[in-house]
């Protein structure tokens, strides 16, 4: 199988009788503002959000099943990975692609700059790169003024 493409988004629903998919609310950039006093002391800050890593992906043989092993990777800005999940993707014989919908609860971060989400096929005894979705995080700290006026 090849991945077509990869997309975050908020949600997303497929219609049952015409098998439309539809994309709600698609992530390109994310504006977090942090209250400075409310922060943890580790480096990295869990933001409470939900949304899905979307990929279409083309089977290059439909004449048999296919079965594919797959890592999902979030990346920061300094090439460190957060968070992985691994997954099997199946297709029946006869089906010339496949959707996947990759659902994420809470985002990590460690701090502003462009965040990847990265797809990898197993290939043997390794995972290589299919799809690299790219997330800008604006990360803004603000400190609350406390003083009586």
């Amino acid at each position: 199988m090849k991945n077509v493409w990869s997309i975050i988004c908020e949600k997303s629903s497929i219609d049952s009788q015409t098998n439309v998919l539809s994309l709600f609310n698609c992530i390109e950039e994310m504006n977090i503002d942090i209250d400075k006093t409310k922060m943890p002391q580790s480096d990295k800050i869990i933001i409470p959000v939900n949304f899905q890593l979307i990929s279409l992906w083309r089977v290059d043989d439909s004449a048999k099943e296919n079965t594919m092993d797959v890592k999902m990777e979030l990346i920061d800005p300094s090439g460190q990975v957060l968070n992985e999940s691994l997954n099997t993707l199946v297709t029946k014989k006869g089906e010339k692609r496949l959707r996947s919908v990759i659902n994420i609860q809470g985002l990590q971060v460690t701090d502003s700059g462009v965040y990847y989400y990265k797809i990898l096929e197993k290939k043997g005894n390794k995972f290589e790169v299919v799809s690299s979705t790219p997330l800008d995080i604006n990360v803004s700290y603000r400190i609350l003024d406390v003083s009586n006026k």
